[in-house]
């Protein structure tokens, strides 16, 4: 039992940093992904007996980290249509205001962009978004996006390539409103 415990404290030692940019870059929020990495763990913990190690632990890890972000995000669309959530200024947004080096016209271009990209983001839905997010937010490969989402490799193309074609769209419509 506590060579088991060992074991599993170097699993999250090895792979929390990689499980939270895998949910930071789907969510894109840091208290959220916290979140999400830590109920990953609790349910990795719980069903660690029976992983047969037939995947690699970080392909195990990032599919519960996948799945726990999809059960977020359809509770967080439900939650929206109920209650509606009040505005709030991020530490990031209060630093930028109060940093003298911006130009009022640099900052608000810098927050316009933030913004579209934000809402390109919150724009990918589904396989599309996580796709995307691996890929791009991870660093994947086709490969390893398609064998940690269980995608054939000609799927994860497809949604990249679309994603990417919504980006490119997305880019243009910024730079020439």
């Amino acid at each position: 039992m506590q060579s088991e415990k060992t074991a599993f404290g170097d699993l999250v030692d090895t792979y929390q940093t990689r499980v939270f940019q895998v949910a930071l870059s789907i969510l894109g929020d840091k208290d959220e992904a916290l979140n999400i990495t830590q109920e990953v763990f609790m349910k990795a913990f719980r069903a660690y007996e029976g992983f047969r190690y037939e995947a690699s632990p970080e392909t195990w890890l990032v599919r519960i980290t996948i799945n726990k972000v999809r059960d977020h995000l359809r509770k967080e669309r439900l939650r929206r249509l109920v209650f509606v959530k009040s505005g709030t200024c991020s530490d990031r947004e209060i630093n930028a205001i109060a940093d003298e080096r911006q130009s009022p016209e640099e900052m608000l271009k810098e927050n316009q962009f933030r913004a579209s990209v934000k809402a390109f983001q919150r724009g990918l839905k589904g396989r599309e978004n996580e796709v995307f997010a691996l890929r791009f937010g991870n660093g994947y490969t086709i490969k390893e996006i398609s064998k940690t989402t269980g995608l054939s490799q000609s799927s994860v193309k497809t949604y990249l390539y679309r994603a990417l074609g919504k980006a490119q769209k997305h880019l243009a419509e910024w730079r020439n409103p």
